[in-house]
């Protein structure tokens, strides 16, 4: 497992050079708490995170700080997740996530991830904003 994440990482640094020259689920009424803060309590968020992983954590980190492997060759540096909403581009919310991840950010180094399908798209937001709040 470690290997893997060392070779997502190492991948998505070189994608970051080459860039620069990114749920219908009802949570449980007895226990929302332990349904927001666990991705594994939510098939959608455990998808979500696995498409983050993937897909997100090389830029902005394990746990969306922005400190991912390759934000120190990024300008600007990638979004921290837990940044008020006033300073996120298209905002925090899942149709906002939905749109950056759908349209990427002109001007910097966040890409478009259509490639991804609109149902992958719809769960990675879903997991952002998951991060976002927790």
């Amino acid at each position: 497992m470690n290997s893997k994440k060392v070779l997502v990482s190492l991948l998505a640094v070189s994608f970051a050079f080459v860039m620069v020259a990114c749920g219908d689920s009802k949570p449980k009424e007895e226990a929302p708490a332990v349904q927001e803060t666990s991705a594994s309590a939510d098939p959608d968020l455990a998808k979500g995170e696995e498409l983050y992983l993937q897909n997100c954590s090389s830029c902005h980190g394990e746990k969306g700080a922005g400190d991912g492997a390759a934000a120190a060759a990024l300008n600007p540096k990638p979004r921290n997740y837990k940044a008020p909403a006033s300073e996120w581009k298209n905002g925090n919310t899942i149709a906002g996530i939905t749109k950056t991840l759908k349209e990427g950010i002109k001007g910097s180094p966040m890409v478009a991830y259509g490639h991804l399908g609109d149902d992958n798209i719809k769960i990675l937001a879903k997991y952002v904003e998951h991060l976002s709040k927790n």
